[in-house]
């Protein structure tokens, strides 16, 4: 199961990639690029729901059109789908991954391919050689950029981590996804799974494990097994869970033993730790004192205030989304799409957002039980300022500040704190910026963005999007935040919204405690 969700999702990348370097239609491009986040997003197994409902359930539920529905059904029939083999038939398939280095274009890449330059390793060379000089600006930019890439090249997304699990776990009942997954990291290094000594056994003779790789989806994933019964369930998932300072902490009281983790902690004279709150050792401590805030989860939230509609970037129409969020027990919903500025992703002006409000009105009578929130996520412009005047601002019922564009090392921390001091800003969404496996944080002064906004009691976004969690636990704990957090998915449709728990995970570790917040 979900096998064809994962080679899928590779094939679409690919078509995409290719199109892009041979300077194909752009909107036939992006038809692809989306297709391949929509189908590794996706919380079912495609094989399924197109046995079930064939092509009609598929463009329903993944909201493709034609073609894209089309070849889906033509890789789940046969196996494979004709452009993507058409495609690579004559292309240097390694050539595409520069794609992933920051600074490199569709266009850059066409000019290196041009040179003989097929794939990263190649790339490297060039970078250190005269000729990279003529082609850049800055070539010791590109190298940083690439370093950055290939430190962080061979770990998951978390979304690309959960279709491997699942196809697992449903494979091996027994098993349970431990280690860094389990702990609701960013980044997955190796995918860890407690499992039964019985399906441990029928896994190493089906042929699909061999050293320490699960032969998946045409490739060889890295795996950890980790084997309990009955009796040392428990504690296996303790010591497997991790992370290994927080084991040590536990070692240190007395021995770990258990049929369940419950009772691991209990002979400790511990209340159960949550997995989201394993981190450094010091929880541990924490916890003996009584001073451990209870841990931070999905089902303590009451609603998404960041998601986007089909009146920017997003795929769901408003109602669409109201209902999704019904549909998780919210009782809140923010509809924050882009500003002006946001051309790129269908920015509002005027005109469109008092339609909007409109359809919100609408929306209100018809679900007078749920609090459907008018807002924006609105772009902080080079000066501090808003990418709306005032006399629109105050029409928000709350208001998203972010940075979307900046030039090269521009410092960004006085840019922020203007917008944590405006009036009308209540949340600055993604803070540092940062794209997991594409791009560093920006230049800002974390912990004096920290400040201001404890000042001021503004609060900064813990996004939940698996390719930000920004902010994540790790600079939440170094700056020592004690201000507000906004726990949202920046959701632009409507699988992003079960993401919520990697935001959850994040203030958990961060001991960030449930709180009133502000007021809306």
């Amino acid at each position: 199961m979900f096998e064809a969700n994962y080679k899928l999702y590779k094939i679409f990348q690919t078509i995409a990639d290719i199109e892009e370097i041979k300077g194909e239609n752009k909107y036939k491009v992006e038809a692809y690029r989306s297709a391949s986040k929509k189908v590794i997003l996706y919380s079912g197994d495609l094989k399924s729901l197109y046995e079930a409902e064939g092509l009609a359930g598929l463009k329903r539920y993944l909201k493709v059109g034609d073609a894209i529905a089309g070849k889906i059904a033509e890789f789940l029939e046969t196996g494979k789908v004709s452009k993507y083999e058409e495609l690579i038939a004559d292309f240097p398939l390694a050539l595409t991954e520069l794609l992933r280095v920051r600074g490199l274009g569709a266009g850059t890449v066409r000019e290196l391919w041009k040179m003989g330059i097929e794939d990263i390793e190649g790339f490297e060379r060039f970078l250190q050689g005269e000729g990279a000089k003529k082609l850049f600006k800055d070539p010791s930019k590109i190298y940083e950029n690439l370093k950055f890439y290939l430190s962080q090249r061979d770990l998951l997304l978390f979304s690309e981590a959960v279709p491997i699990v699942r196809s697992f776990t449903s494979e091996y009942r027994s098993a349970i996804a431990v280690g860094s997954f389990r702990r609701g990291e960013p980044l997955v290094d190796i995918l860890e799974f407690a499992i039964s000594e019985e399906e441990a056994f029928r896994l190493t003779l089906s042929g699909r494990f061999e050293k320490g790789y699960l032969l998946w989806a045409g490739e060889r994933i890295p795996i950890k097994l980790h084997i309990y019964n009955e009796q040392d369930m428990g504690e296996v998932l303790v010591y497997s869970t991790g992370p290994r300072a927080h084991v040590e902490k536990l070692l240190e009281l007395g021995g770990i033993k258990g049929e369940t983790e419950e009772e691991v902690y209990e002979r400790l004279s511990l209340k159960f730790i949550h997995p989201f709150q394993r981190f450094d050792g010091s929880e541990v401590e924490l916890a003996l004192k009584g001073k451990l805030p209870k841990p931070v989860l999905p089902e303590d939230i009451l609603g998404d205030l960041h998601v986007h509609t089909t009146f920017s970037d997003g795929s769901m129409e408003i109602e669409e989304a109201v209902q999704n969020a019904i549909n998780r027990g919210y009782s809140v919903i923010g509809l924050a799409d882009h500003s002006p500025s946001a051309g790129y992703a269908g920015g509002l002006n005027e005109e469109r957002l008092r339609e909007k409000f409109l359809k919100i009105q609408v929306l209100r009578d018809k679900y007078p039980y749920m609090k459907i929130l008018f807002s924006a996520e609105v772009d902080i412009k080079p000066d501090g300022s808003l990418d709306y005047p005032e006399e629109i601002l105050r029409n928000f019922d709350f208001v998203i500040a972010s940075v979307h564009s900046w030039k090269e090392d521009e410092d960004l921390t006085e840019r922020i704190i203007s917008a944590l001091r405006n009036p009308y800003v209540h949340i600055i969404a993604h803070p540092t910026g940062r794209v997991l496996k594409k791009r560093p944080s920006y230049r800002v002064d974390i912990e004096k963005v920290f400040r201001v906004a404890e000042e001021e009691g503004k609060a900064l976004e813990i996004n939940s999007n698996p390719k930000r969690v920004d902010l994540d636990a790790y600079v939440l704990t170094e700056h020592d935040y004690k201000g507000l957090v906004s726990i949202n998915t920046d959701a632009h449709r409507e699988w992003d919204m079960d993401f919520i728990f990697l935001g959850c995970a994040q203030a958990s570790r961060a001991r960030i405690g449930k709180g009133e917040g502000f007021k809306l």
